[in-house]
């Protein structure tokens, strides 16, 4: 049944099949990355942290870092690693890290977006060649079997497009949401580390 489908679906199926492929594997690949990672550094782990560094034990409060599960960790760890340089210094570092981090967070999900908006676009391409089929075997008055395998071909591009399109973006925006939790959170856990990092150096002046 679905090879028949294909098959009726012309020559703009065969992109469109390869978008859903590469649309799937992506989807997998960063369900699976998300599932494994925690959304958030727990407060628990946090207070640890900060108790470690108020009491000098800094490579104490790196180790308890890597409990958290979550891809900010490495960037707060590389923070805490530059402690004693000063605020100013760890925010360097982690803007550093952040460039290797972020990307990884962020891994095919432009593809992915660029599937979910093209698939349409392909699936109405595949309307238009369909029609113009259907009209060329209306100029050369054939019969109903031949108008019907254009329209056909119309109808399923089009469907197979938007079949592909709204779980993609879907999964897009998904995915992105969880990406800007990350992001924000991770920000917000920077910003403890930076003004105890200050108020320490302030008590300490």
């Amino acid at each position: 049944m679905m090879i028949e489908i294909i098959k009726q679906g012309g020559i703009v199926i065969y992109p469109l099949l390869a978008a859903s492929i590469i649309a799937l594997t992506i989807i997998l690949d960063r369900f699976f990355y998300f599932w494994g990672i925690r959304r958030e550094v727990p407060e628990k782990i946090m207070q640890d942290v900060k108790l470690f560094l108020k009491s000098g034990k800094i490579r104490e409060a790196s180790s308890s870092l890597r409990y958290a599960r979550n891809p900010v960790h490495r960037i707060l760890k590389a923070g805490i690693m530059n402690w004693e340089k000063g605020s100013g210094e760890m925010e360097r570092v982690m803007d550093e890290i952040k460039m290797l981090e972020f990307p990884r967070m962020e891994r095919h999900l432009a593809m992915l977006n660029f599937i979910g908006k093209m698939s349409p676009t392909l699936g109405l391409l595949g309307t238009v060649t369909g029609m113009i089929k259907t009209f060329h075997f209306l100029s050369l008055n054939l019969e109903s079997q031949q108008l019907a395998q254009g329209i056909s071909e119309a109808l399923i591009t089009t469907a197979f497009g938007l079949t592909i399109s709204i779980p993609t973006l879907a999964a897009y925006y998904y995915f992105f949401n969880k990406l800007e939790d990350i992001i924000k959170h991770g920000e917000k856990r920077e910003m403890e580390l930076l003004h105890l990092c200050v108020k320490m150096g302030e008590n300490n002046a």
